[in-house]
């Protein structure tokens, strides 16, 4: 049955819409990053943020089956497609329709009612332990970058995860930009707000955009959460990185708790050390 989902997924050209390839691999790949650096279990429920076609859920339900999954994405076309192929046979598994206006998007959304994003937080607050979203804030304007984050941590339960992919300008990948080393072309790139954001094509600036490092941490801890762990991808050249784009995981912090309750790691009282001759 899933492979019959993913044969469905190559028939389709909304599967290049959503970056393309074949959609089992991508899909197999985004799966096992999330396993990696989140812990799935079978009580999780998760969020796919921008979910696509659901390349990567369909992936991480072969692998077991979460307490619930929802997926969320502003394109009516690949939420039809995911309602008519994938949730039928999850039980666990539905879909919402979001509003939202993306430059690069909206030649996909036309007229269709969506939900609004306030009735979405509404619906959610503070509900998913796990969420992810792949192939999102690589196309997500400086001015819209925080409200998106604090949509997904509105939606977040404390402690809560979330693994999002983006392009991050560091010494090292602006290095290679200026040098060409890329393995996106960004011929007709352009540095924008004194070079903290990288446009990599002037007429589609989010086809391809890039924050500064100092930016994107300023940005998440903006929105309430709280960066754990940063990945490098191979975008940047220079044959490094586990994955194609930079992975982020943040965490939405837990309530602070009063000072008696915290257990005080022992520093070693030095002052009565004899020396040693």
């Amino acid at each position: 049955m899933i492979s019959e989902i993913f044969e469905k997924m190559r028939s389709t050209e909304m599967n290049d819409w959503v970056g393309g390839t074949d959609p089992e691999v991508v899909g197999n790949a985004s799966a096992d990053l999330i396993r990696r650096l989140m812990p799935i279990s079978s009580e999780s429920k998760i969020l796919d943020f921008g979910c696509g076609i659901g390349r990567g859920m369909v992936s991480l339900l072969r692998g077991g089956a979460p307490a619930k999954v929802v997926g969320m994405d502003i394109m009516p076309p690949v939420i039809s497609f995911c309602q008519e192929n994938i949730a039928p046979h999850f039980p666990q598994v539905s879909f919402d329709l979001i509003e939202g206006a993306n430059d690069h998007y909206d030649q996909f959304i036309g007229d269709q009612f969506r939900k609004p994003l306030a009735q979405i937080e509404q619906e959610y607050k503070d509900y998913f332990n796990i969420a992810y979203a792949f192939s999102v804030f690589t196309h997500i304007d400086r001015k819209d970058f925080v409200n998106v984050l604090k949509l997904v941590e509105s939606m977040l339960a404390p402690g809560g995860y979330f693994l999002f992919t983006c392009f991050t300008l560091t010494e090292f990948s602006r290095k290679m930009i200026d040098h060409s080393q890329t393995i996106f072309p960004l011929v007709n790139k352009a540095y924008v707000d004194n070079g903290e954001v990288l446009w990599g094509e002037q007429n589609d600036p989010l086809a391809f955009i890039a924050f500064d490092k100092q930016l994107l941490e300023a940005m998440t801890w903006e929105a309430g959460l709280a960066i754990m762990k940063v990945e490098y991808g191979c975008w940047m050249g220079g044959n490094i990185g586990s994955s194609l784009q930079d992975l982020i995981v943040v965490r939405k912090p837990l309530p602070m708790v009063d000072q008696d309750e915290i257990v005080f790691t022992p520093v070693v009282d030095r002052s009565n050390f004899s020396s040693q001759s």
